[in-house]
């Protein structure tokens, strides 16, 4: 066979092997540009750093970047929006490569007509709730007992609905839905809550601005936040738990996603990941510690979120 011959017919052969390469064996950057991308999003908040709307490390981070490992059929990126802008972002934002999905959502019914749920990636420790000035000894309407006893969080038990009910006034940031804001929505009046604007900053310390100027009586508070305050600006402040979402446990931090089919297909494959996770004991072990960190807690807290981690593993 003549030498050019031979040639043409080897280079026809190397290129027609190359594009029926799969795309499960393609390798470095020409197999990532053929992923979909999922856009994990949160809100600023304290010790999230990044360039621009990067988020690149902080606490928070190493928990996206933690349960992300589990999805490798995606490219992942992180990125810091106002919580508007980031249902927005959600909601309106179709494409087959790209999805945003918020990390840490709670579980809202209507939410669930534009965005599709992961199951519980943690769980609940007591509420905490920030005041200025004492609050206790404080009569519940209800039960016309006192609250001043410590639970099982370490902090005096406070009923919201005997402080909301007296007229103490807390804050509420529209577009931001939880459990302490379904919780004040019950008795909440327009002379007990003052409403503002989801803010582009973390909304913790933003609590503790507008208790401190006296605009609001109290407000929930993360630990993170708690946890950056000085040991003068904590000795000013009064810390409760509230008694009325405290004691039950629940799953927290899902992610929500957008309605789309890769929305759908994310979430799937985060569930199947936590099933995994939450099966394999050194693994959610692994989990748990990571969450335990990101939310800040005081190490004094830690038996009882294992206890209360293990409690909500065993039941799911």
């Amino acid at each position: 066979m003549p030498a050019v011959v031979a040639l043409f017919i080897f280079l026809f052969l190397s290129i027609s092997v190359s594009f029926a390469q799969p795309n499960d064996e393609c390798e470095g950057d020409t197999c990532n540009t053929l992923k979909p991308t999922v856009v994990w999003v949160r809100p600023p908040e304290l010790g999230a750093k990044g360039p621009g709307i990067a988020i690149t490390s902080g606490p928070v981070y190493n928990v996206m970047a933690h349960l992300s490992g589990y999805l490798d059929n995606y490219n992942h990126e992180f990125e810091a929006y106002p919580v508007k802008r980031a249902w927005s972002l959600i909601q309106h934002e179709k494409s087959a490569q790209r999805v945003y999905c918020f990390y840490g959502a709670s579980y809202q019914e209507e939410r669930t007509k534009w965005g599709y749920y992961s199951l519980p990636t943690s769980i609940n420790l007591p509420l905490l709730i920030v005041s200025k000035r004492e609050l206790l000894p404080l009569k519940s309407n209800q039960d016309n007992h006192g609250t001043e006893k410590k639970g099982k969080g370490q902090f005096p038990s406070i009923s919201l609905q005997a402080l909301l009910n007296q007229h103490f006034k807390t804050v509420l940031y529209n577009d931001v839905s939880n459990a302490y804001a379904s919780a004040v929505e019950q008795w909440a009046t327009k002379y007990n809550v003052l409403r503002v604007n989801s803010l582009g900053k973390d909304l913790g310390m933003h609590t503790i601005a507008l208790i401190k100027s006296g605009r609001v009586d109290f407000g929930y508070v993360g630990s993170r936040e708690l946890a950056a305050l000085s040991k003068d600006e904590l000795n000013d402040l009064h810390v409760y738990q509230l008694s009325e979402l405290s004691t039950s446990l629940r799953g927290t931090k899902r992610l929500l996603c957008s309605k789309t089919e890769l929305g759908r297909e994310v979430t799937s494959g985060l569930n199947n990941a936590l099933r995994f996770i939450f099966s394999q004991p050194d693994k959610s072990k692994t989990l748990r510690d990571t969450q335990f960190i990101a939310d800040g807690y005081s190490n004094r807290l830690k038996p009882l979120f294992d206890k209360r981690w293990d409690a909500y593993v065993s039941k799911n």
